[in-house]
């Protein structure tokens, strides 16, 4: 389920935050598939975030590999879609920061379920490559 060009031609993303959201994208996917290698392409070794798994900041990148390797093995536990909602993209020189609502979608017999987040990802650009450095994920009431 690739980013819909209909949704940035729609919200008028430039170039640079269409190759942001696209790289979001691409991290969910990954998160959700268990694809730790793309995820820590995308991401830089000094990775910190704050997120609902625990009540402080998380830092370093192996952490978030290991979870994700994780739900690679149990396949039956990931979400069966999710969705960007409202994304937007501010870019500041060489820092870029994605904001949105992210509503996954999930299945148990039969019936679907869903979970939402506020979640933000700063990236910086460095050897022309956009890394993610930091983000916060915060679930929604």
């Amino acid at each position: 389920m690739p980013l819909e060009k209909e949704v940035l031609d729609a919200a008028r993303f430039d170039a640079a935050q269409r190759e942001l959201l696209e790289i979001t994208w691409r991290m969910l996917h990954a998160i959700d598939t268990g694809d730790a290698e793309t995820y820590a392409a995308l991401s830089s070794q000094e990775l910190s975030c704050f997120e609902d798994v625990c009540a402080y900041r998380i830092d370093g990148l192996e952490f978030h590999l290991d979870l994700i390797r994780l739900m690679g093995r149990s396949p039956e536990r990931a979400p069966i879609r999710f969705d960007m909602l409202s994304p937007r993209v501010q870019i500041y020189g060489d820092c870029g920061i994605v904001t949105y609502t992210r509503l996954q979608t999930f299945e148990q017999d039969g019936v679907p379920y869903w979970k939402s987040y506020n979640e933000t990802r700063v990236f910086v650009k460095r050897d022309g490559a956009w890394k993610m450095v930091h983000f916060h994920r915060s679930p929604t009431p």
